[in-house]
């Protein structure tokens, strides 16, 4: 099913802030990778989305949400294990009719998130290039914006409250992309206070001056 994006230029738009600062729609890409609320953002209104995952927390019976679906017609992927106790709920089997609905398990161990994911899945899919956007984490003071719903810094439900466990977790993140061709990657946060993974894409697949160059 995931044939098609062999070989191809896939953008990886997350919630993180870099989504709203990098010029990401000046790149050449062949596809458009999201995720979760992509749906409420300014910011990717007018994009088509190519493939999408949702978690537990996406709310799959909200109608701008199914519009979108229904007008982009995406790829949908479903994480079990981070579908949680949802994964036999009548929503899901309903909604599950409606739509193309394929079911995956990433093997990616962090608590980056979807998007952090979605890279993991397209360094499986060998694709050509990959660049990527709001896979970030936050700054030392927690004002970054998320990129989907403009909620600034953490939120009330968020557990973790530290910025050293973001910083290390992502860091974990960015160290298991090197298993793979990690050459491919273009960490489009890069340089930002609050990209925590930084620090290894520097190192190990910096951001080409013609890449920066586009999205300044």
């Amino acid at each position: 099913m995931l044939d098609k994006f062999t070989d191809k230029n896939i953008l990886i738009l997350g919630a993180g802030t870099s989504t709203l600062d990098a010029k990401w729609e000046n790149l050449d890409y062949d596809y458009i990778w999201t995720c979760n609320d992509f749906y409420i953002s300014d910011r990717l209104a007018n994009t088509k989305i190519d493939l999408i995952t949702i978690g537990y927390n996406t709310d799959i019976e909200n109608e701008n949400f199914l519009n979108r679906l229904r007008k982009d017609n995406p790829m949908i992927l479903i994480e079990p294990h981070h579908y949680r106790e949802k994964v036999h709920s009548q929503e899901l089997k309903e909604f599950s009719s409606k739509f193309d609905v394929y079911w995956v398990d990433i093997p990616l161990n962090s608590i980056a998130g979807a998007a952090a994911r979605l890279v993991k899945l397209a360094l499986m899919c060998d694709a050509k290039n990959i660049y990527f956007a709001g896979v970030d984490g936050f700054n030392k003071e927690f004002t970054n914006k998320h990129a989907f719903t403009k909620h600034v810094g953490l939120k009330d439900t968020d557990t973790r409250r530290e910025y050293s466990i973001y910083h290390e977790g992502f860091i974990k993140c960015f160290e298991q992309y090197l298993e793979d061709d990690y050459s491919k990657l273009q960490n489009l946060g890069e340089g930002y206070d609050y990209n925590n993974g930084s620090e290894i894409s520097k190192k190990y697949f910096p951001l080409r001056s013609d890449i920066h160059e586009k999205i300044k």
